[in-house]
């Protein structure tokens, strides 16, 4: 028996050897490129810096407007749109779940089924949207068109809503509780993870989001993502300057899992109805 799980054990391990390497693999060659020399990268190619310096993001960061000033620009979009998104997509959420009206269900079933369209379809009717407002080229366009809940975000919370027994809900309103009390005090605190994930990927998306923000604001307002792809073409042969930026723009997502990842499963101070 022993002689049968020793290779599966051993196929698993190797298994996840090489998922963890193509993973690994590019992160890897980006982290050390972005703290090589340009002049051993030239000459090398992608290989460990000897030594290691940190020249290329001294470079960047001397110039506030190259990267400091639309990692900001981005911080504060990504800010209002994981705040907006999420709070919209909680009440849409709890009225699809407690407060059903007539027709309800198909326009969960519509508004759920619009995330099956690219949204680089809607990109040209919202450009002369805004343009027609004269909003094209300044901040709020980065955010207001995306301000309302994504359909991903409804679904998501409406089927962890659904998981909460409805008998506790229903005692809680006999009790006298408001909508507004039951969401704050019973189903937020049960589907305090499922939100968190709801403002991670909101934020997240903010923050990888280039062709909106290259199309409508452009330089006026850069978002990191437009600023590393300008790095690009500005330092096309230079290509530790760009893995530099590459290696900055990855860092704030990661903190933001992992700290969001660090306090989203704590036990919740008030999970339960109190009268």
């Amino acid at each position: 028996m022993r002689r049968r799980i020793l290779p599966r054990r051993l196929g698993s391990l190797a298994l996840l050897v090489i998922v963890g390497a193509v993973v690994l693999g590019p992160l890897s060659a980006m982290v050390t490129t972005a703290f090589t020399r340009p002049t051993q990268f030239a000459a090398q190619g992608i290989g460990l810096p000897a030594p290691w310096t940190s020249e290329n993001f001294a470079a960047l960061l001397s110039d506030p407007d190259v990267l400091i000033r639309p990692a900001l620009i981005t911080l504060a979009v990504a800010g209002i749109l994981a705040t907006v998104q999420t709070v919209t997509a909680v009440l849409a959420a709890y009225v699809f779940i407690r407060l059903p009206f007539r027709g309800s269900r198909v326009l969960l079933a519509l508004y759920v089924g619009s995330y099956l369209a690219p949204p680089v379809v809607t990109f040209l009717p919202l450009y002369v949207v805004f343009a027609r407002v004269g909003l094209i080229g300044t901040f709020w366009v980065l955010f207001v068109p995306f301000a309302l809940a994504s359909p991903y975000a409804i679904l998501l919370l409406v089927q962890s809503f659904r998981s909460i027994p409805s008998e506790i809900l229903d005692a809680a309103e006999l009790d006298g509780a408001s909508h507004g009390s039951v969401l704050r005090r019973i189903v937020l605190p049960l589907t305090l993870p499922t939100v968190g994930i709801v403002v991670l990927v909101s934020a997240v998306s903010a923050w990888n989001s280039y062709l909106w923000p290259r199309l409508a604001s452009g330089v006026a307002f850069p978002q990191i993502q437009v600023a590393i792809g300008a790095l690009q073409s500005q330092y096309d042969s230079n290509w530790t300057l760009v893995m530099a930026g590459t290696t900055l723009a990855v860092v704030p997502p990661l903190l933001a899992a992992a700290v969001i990842q660090r306090h989203l499963w704590r036990p919740a101070e008030s999970s339960a109805w109190t009268a």
